[in-house]
């Protein structure tokens, strides 16, 4: 094990742990009537169909609005990357659909494709994106400007809000409730969380200096974090193999991966987001198992954060993991900023010209 102390770059476009807790209240603060004027426009439809669409890191985000209106509603909801969108063209896409285009730049070419297909079907769109400015924002209906770095966890915090409001309107106070009042709660919640994170991180990186390749377990309000890991952290920005694994699909295949023998399975890890909801149970026989076949693991366990209620797992383990990725980069002195083809080989943002 490395013991060598590395300086993490605070400073990285990417690093957005430090920022998220402001990027939160700001956009609850300013953005309250508009997100409670969406949720009401939804529940209010007569037939509502939601779609969330985006691509990386926007794309993760939406799977926490999906997770809470099919916990709590019964406003039928998919989460798409805006290719499966428009190759698809639902034929329920109509006056009832709303479309939750997310993109940072705003000018992403599929996502401005769906909000051109949304326009003509005469659905509503909902642009979550940096500023009132982009592309995306000037023909949506309501715009969800965050103004902040952090694209992942401050458009959760957005959608999470939507979808409290919905349940508000339908009259389901409970949920509605728990959900508005624990992101009023998170951001002091999420900044109490840097620096014990930043010591438990770079002691993890230290254990896994040598591994190429992590499969990221996660699942129930986790599955979101865990893609957004996997395909747009540890393989974008850390330069390694990675697959995002729903931890209730481990023992369907991904399981043979393991061979039992430690010196075989040295150069891969398993790399855990646990929750505290009814999840936890599939996240706790994957960890067991890596654990009896001595298969190299890391552990991020929600129930380590109380602060957090089960529904706010994502945003608890978001901090500790993005911290573990930034000391993983410094022990490999690795730019996390750098790209080798994103944003340089098209005229715009997605394209591959």
């Amino acid at each position: 094990m490395s013991t060598e102390t590395h300086a993490v770059d605070t400073n990285a476009l990417y690093f957005t742990s430090l920022v998220t807790a402001d990027g939160i209240e700001e956009t609850r603060t300013r953005l309250g009537s508009t997100l409670q004027e969406i949720g009401k426009a939804i529940a209010g439809s007569t037939r509502p169909r939601v779609y969330a669409l985006g691509g990386g890191a926007s794309n993760a985000a939406m799977h926490g609005l999906k997770y809470l209106l099919d916990r709590f509603s019964d406003v039928p909801s998919d989460v798409q990357t805006g290719w499966q969108f428009v190759s698809r063209n639902p034929v329920s896409l109509d006056e009832n659909s709303f479309l939750f285009l997310t993109s940072y730049s705003g000018q992403t070419p599929e996502i401005l494709e769906a909000q051109q297909m949304a326009k003509a079907a005469g659905a509503k769109v909902i642009a979550i994106t940096e500023t009132d400015q982009t592309p995306l924002a000037k023909s949506a209906d309501w715009v969800l400007d965050y103004r902040n770095k952090a694209v992942f966890t401050v458009p959760l915090a957005l959608v999470y809000q939507v979808a409290g409001q919905v349940l508000l309107a339908q009259g389901a106070k409970a949920p509605g409730n728990q959900i508005l009042d624990g992101i009023a709660k998170l951001p002091d919640a999420v900044a109490k969380l840097n620096e014990p994170s930043n010591t438990l991180a770079q002691k993890l990186a230290a254990e896994v200096p040598d591994v190429g390749m992590f499969y990221v377990l996660g699942t129930g309000p986790n599955y979101g974090l865990a893609y957004k890991l996997a395909l747009s952290v540890v393989i974008e920005n850390l330069w390694l193999d990675s697959a995002p694994v729903d931890s209730g699909e481990f023992y369907h295949g991904p399981i043979e991966i393991i061979a039992g023998d430690p010196k075989l399975d040295n150069s891969r890890a398993f790399l855990h987001l646990v929750g505290t909801d009814a999840s936890r149970t599939v996240s706790q026989q994957a960890i067991d198992f890596c654990t009896k076949k001595g298969a190299r693991q890391l552990v991020f366990d929600a129930k380590d954060y109380p602060d957090f209620g089960e529904l706010f797992a994502p945003f608890a383990l978001f901090v500790p993991t993005e911290w573990w990725v930034m000391h993983m980069a410094a022990q490999k002195n690795h730019d996390v900023d750098e790209r080798r083809y994103m944003g340089k080989i098209g005229a715009r943002w997605g394209e591959y010209a």
